[in-house]
């Protein structure tokens, strides 16, 4: 396909006693919306204020500051449609027959375009590996004519694309709506393990699969149809409207997302952004009986360190006790020996996310209630909440808990020589509570009480000499950055106008039991880059869980049925954003 009509900017590369459930208030609401907050600002102005003056989850520095008053699990009432003439065509529109056919349709062409990213990717403009993305482009400006000609398309670095929908008033921050152009690669040798294949992007009547399809084209698709649909009822919002597609999420976005960032805050400037959403969270899921949204209001973070043994030489038949692989694997084992613990204070959206289930899930076993309701009050209780949670599952010990794992390895060349010097990377995600520091002090500790105590090594960390630094060392150990830390990002709030009016919109399109529960990213997704952009960045993919399945593996595939809810839900945002 070639581009057609395109306006465009083209920029350069560069635990207690059993509780009662909890009852559920409910109550009907007008159907004007101006109303309906009126009716519940004093609630809101109860909670907020009990939020901002109790527990501020942005403040890690001050981890346990517990609530004695303030809700739990704040919740805000599902928003009501104006009952305007457009909604109501729109809802029309997106439920019939013809419209879920063309849907899939955008869904299958979006995925039988392999573009896939590769950690040994070059440059923009050196790799020819990125040129696939001008296929993808192309593609992308045939299937949305209206956005392509009638909105500013910017393309950062050449492949990142910025589109800008000019609202009537300027006085109003603009919504940002992010997702990303490329994929996990597909491995040839798993291609025959895929029901169907990989980039045929087949359609069963149920879901659509192909590698992409949950992670995340159908964020991407999703936004530019509900872009293109208000577009063909002649829809300006009053609030800018803005999307960001990255193109090397899944290589850590250094090229694609960084330039979209550094670029929007060039034009816009700081904190410019009323709300940013990206893909991500746990989308919507049962747990404890109940319904939930789990939105990610952050994300752990980031950092690989590099262990460098370095040892003498010589000839493999009159080696040393220990060779350099033999001090680097017992480093390694001390690592792995002395884990983090778990850990959950007020600060982690997750304690949120406990306090929202034992709140309204009504099968929630009544120890584990108590002990969490204990804990908004108990360091002792949120302990045993932790500790618990932490030997259910692996998954919810990581979003209370600093990860380790040691990931590379290198060293030796030849089979009857002694190895001078050999590494380890080890890769830890980052709790919440914890910094880089805090990593860099503990590896050093470790390494010092089990490792320099045995063998005569020198230990430079980070360019701090200890051990034995004189000529007598057997070796040196050295730990360095592997590449660029990332610490734990901002925690979004929970009590602000654009959460409130985000989560109110996903009880209007999920349903008003949903429960709408901030947690958190034991990942990263590409809005590491846009911290300076927004405080109220939140991470949702629009999916009920059971519409998604298998990112990054075999069978990936999405529900068009669940994916339509998601275009919704994108649609009415924008509309619930112009109050």
């Amino acid at each position: 396909m070639s581009l057609k009509k395109l306006n465009y900017t083209l920029l350069p590369q560069s635990e207690a006693d059993p509780q009662p459930t909890p009852r559920r208030s409910r109550c009907s609401w007008a159907s004007r919306r101006a109303c309906q907050w009126a009716s519940v600002a004093i609630l809101v102005a109860v909670i907020t204020a009990a939020l901002v003056a109790t527990r501020k989850p942005q403040d890690r520095d001050n981890h346990w500051s517990p609530a004695v008053s303030a809700p739990a699990c704040p919740q805000y009432p599902a928003l009501k449609p104006l009952s305007s003439g457009l909604e109501k065509d729109i809802e029309k529109l997106i439920g019939s027959d013809e419209y879920f056919k063309k849907s899939t349709k955008l869904m299958q062409g979006a995925v039988q375009v392999p573009t896939e990213s590769f950690d040994d990717m070059g440059k923009v403009g050196e790799d020819e590996r990125w040129d696939i993305f001008e296929d993808f482009h192309a593609y992308l400006a045939d299937a949305f004519p209206l956005v392509w000609s009638k909105l500013e398309i910017t393309k950062v670095n050449t492949w990142g694309l910025l589109i800008e929908w000019k609202g009537k008033d300027d006085s109003l921050k603009p919504y940002l709506f992010m997702g990303h152009q490329d994929v996990v690669p597909v491995l040839p040798a798993t291609e025959s393990r895929w029901k169907y294949p990989p980039y045929s992007a087949h359609y069963d009547g149920r879901f659509v699969w192909g590698r992409g399809a949950s992670d995340c084209k159908n964020v991407v698709i999703g936004v530019l149809e509900a872009f293109e649909t208000l577009l063909e009822k002649d829809f300006t919002p009053q609030r800018t409207i803005m999307a960001g597609f990255g193109f090397d999420e899944e290589i850590s976005g250094p090229q694609g997302a960084q330039f979209i960032a550094r670029h929007l805050e060039d034009i816009k400037g700081k904190d410019s952004f009323e709300l940013i959403l990206d893909e991500g969270g746990l989308g919507i899921t049962e747990l404890n009986g109940a319904m939930f949204a789990l939105p990610g209001l952050g994300e752990k973070g980031y950092f690989d360190v590099r262990i460098v043994v370095e040892t003498e030489g010589g000839h493999s038949s009159v080696p040393p006790d220990h060779t350099g692989i033999g001090i680097l694997s017992h480093i390694v084992s001390a690592i792995e020996a002395n884990p983090y613990e778990p850990d959950l204070t007020p600060v982690n959206p997750y304690f949120t996310t406990l306090q929202c289930a034992a709140e309204y899930g009504t099968d929630m076993d009544p120890w584990l209630r108590n002990n969490i309701q204990k804990a908004i009050t108990s360091k002792k209780a949120a302990k045993s909440v932790a500790d618990f949670m932490a030997n259910q599952d692996v998954h919810l010990r990581y979003l209370m808990q600093t990860s380790q794992a040691t990931d590379i390895v290198s060293g030796g060349v030849k089979i009857n020589a002694l190895p001078e010097k050999v590494y380890a990377v080890v890769n830890h995600r980052i709790a919440v509570e914890n910094r880089v520091a805090d990593i860099q002090k503990n590896m050093q500790s470790v390494i010092k009480k089990t490792i320099l105590e045995k063998f005569s090594l020198t230990l430079d960390a980070w360019g701090t000499l200890s051990g034995n630094t004189s000529a007598s060392a057997l070796g040196k150990i050295t730990l360095e950055n592997f590449d660029e830390p990332l610490e734990p990002s901002p925690v979004s709030p929970f009590d602000s106008e654009a959460y409130k009016t985000f989560a109110g919109t996903i009880k209007q399109i999920f349903g008003a039991d949903i429960v709408v529960a901030p947690s958190l990213m034991t990942g990263n997704t590409d809005t590491k880059f846009y911290w300076n952009l927004s405080k109220n960045i939140y991470r949702f993919s629009p999916t009920r869980n059971e519409g998604r399945a298998n990112a990054h593996t075999v069978d990936e595939r999405v529900g068009m049925k669940e994916h339509l809810e998601g275009v919704r839900l994108y649609i009415q945002l924008i509309l619930n954003g112009d109050l």
